[in-house]
């Protein structure tokens, strides 16, 4: 009987580690990240830390426009990168858009619409996006199955780091923090 279950215990485990990571379709046959979490404080207290994280996170979103305190919109890019021991170089560009709603103790991030272009090398030996543009929806041939397996793996964790920022900022209390920081009293050199 132990012998039996051992055996069991093994292909299951292949099994599990064997799956990818995908983002899930929405309705309109888009591959969407969402996360919808708690927050403890008010849209409006809110408002200055969303700000304040977009301009900290400015190379990777753009805000393009924003409804009052509870909605913002805005767009995406995110590089992929191969890398081997610390050496590596960009494999693909994610374009994307970005839309966080604000409710009262909720807020909903929705990252949608992946367009990805791949990079390739130039006569100059550097790392250049190529002028093809695909969808993440698009499913790959045979030949492409690996590569768009690693983008969809690298687009999944790059979302989540993305949106992990977002949640310890608006979770922590590091705007009030800032206010009263106190300027430290001067040093004097010559009484002791």
């Amino acid at each position: 009987m132990r012998l039996l279950i051992i055996p069991v215990l093994l292909i299951l485990a292949q099994c599990t580690f064997a799956q990818t990571q995908v983002l899930p379709v929405d309705e309109r046959g888009v591959h969407t990240f969402l996360e919808v979490s708690d927050v403890a404080k008010a849209p409006k207290e809110i408002s200055p830390i969303v700000r304040k994280f977009f301009k900290s996170n400015s190379k990777i979103i753009k805000l393009r426009s924003s409804k009052g305190d509870t909605a913002y919109y805005g767009t995406g890019k995110l590089v992929l990168a191969k890398s081997t021991s610390g050496i590596g170089h960009p494999s693909a560009e994610v374009n994307f858009n970005i839309s966080l709603e604000l409710k009262k103790g909720k807020y909903r991030l929705i990252f949608t619409d992946y367009i990805l272009t791949p990079y390739e090398r130039d006569r100059y030996a550097n790392f250049v996006p190529t002028t093809t543009k695909y969808r993440l929806e698009d499913k790959p041939g045979k030949l492409n199955r690996m590569e768009w397996e690693n983008n969809m793996k690298m687009v999944v964790t790059e979302s989540s780091k993305l949106s992990g920022k977002l949640r310890s900022a608006l979770n922590s209390n590091s705007a009030d923090a800032g206010a009263e920081t106190k300027k430290p009293a001067a040093v004097s050199t010559t009484s002791w």
